[in-house]
């Protein structure tokens, strides 16, 4: 068994940081691309309506300066028009008069205002995108590596035996006596542990959110919002001849 830690160094070498990083990051890009298609496309085929016309000397002649041949023929120039609703605006004017005896008295007269709204000024426009991505990676490699050994020998000698013998000779006695054992134990024991563990933990949030408008569709929305304001126009004896608006 190999008893060598981990190496950290080697844990992390070769980890795809350009994929883990950049992938959620390309992912956010192409979404975002893909809804900002999606809300032009709604916006064109919704709100306006294309008009194709015959090119223009002037326009003939720009193309051939821009690409060096003259355009094909047939070919038409392409723009677009919003879509105007007619709307219509009646209230009541109070005015001041007399009745049959001379008495201040008052009527009512009735204004109508008409005026040309952009379909694009009243409804919703979702521009939708992500605008917040957060990504978090972790990983977490352990190891350890452990081992114990411990032996133990006991040896004990130990002979029992006995044995007993007597001697005379005449007068004189010998009586002699002994005992001898024996015995001999061995233990040994060893415990190895290793242990080793890796773990990773990958996130990403995502957050999409409504976007501001874009200023080109604001510039727009303004435009209209003041051509439906009426121009006033100066008398005919006034040094300013140029119209003011109202």
């Amino acid at each position: 068994m190999e008893k060598e830690l981990v190496s950290m160094a080697q844990q992390f070498t070769g980890l795809p940081m350009e994929d883990l990083i950049g992938g959620p990051l390309n992912a956010t890009a192409k979404a975002n691309a893909g809804m900002a298609l999606t809300q032009t496309k709604f916006l064109l085929e919704t709100c306006f309506e294309k008009v194709q016309r015959a090119l223009t000397d002037d326009e003939k002649k720009a193309f051939k300066e821009k690409y060096g041949k003259d355009p094909e023929a047939g070919m038409l120039h392409t723009g677009y028009s919003p879509i105007m609703i007619e709307m219509s605006l009646e209230r009541g004017v109070l005015t001041p008069t007399t009745d049959e005896n001379g008495k201040p008295d008052s009527k009512i007269d009735y204004l109508i205002t008409k005026f040309n709204l952009p379909l694009l000024t009243i409804i919703p426009i979702n521009s939708l995108g992500v605008n917040n991505v957060d990504i978090s990676f972790e990983m977490e490699v352990k190891s350890s590596y452990s081992e114990s050994e411990s032996q133990s020998k006991e040896s004990e000698t130990k002979a029992d035996g006995s044995f007993e013998s007597k001697l005379g000779i005449g007068l004189l006695s010998v009586s002699i006596k002994g005992s001898a054992s024996y015995s001999s134990r061995d233990s040994s024991t060893h415990d190895t542990h290793y242990e080793k563990s890796n773990s990773a933990k990958y996130t990403v949030n995502v957050h999409a959110g409504q976007l501001p408008v874009p200023k080109g569709v604001n510039t727009i929305i303004e435009a209209f919002t003041q051509a439906i304001q009426p121009i006033e126009m100066t008398s005919a004896g006034d040094n300013n001849p140029e119209p003011k608006k109202s």
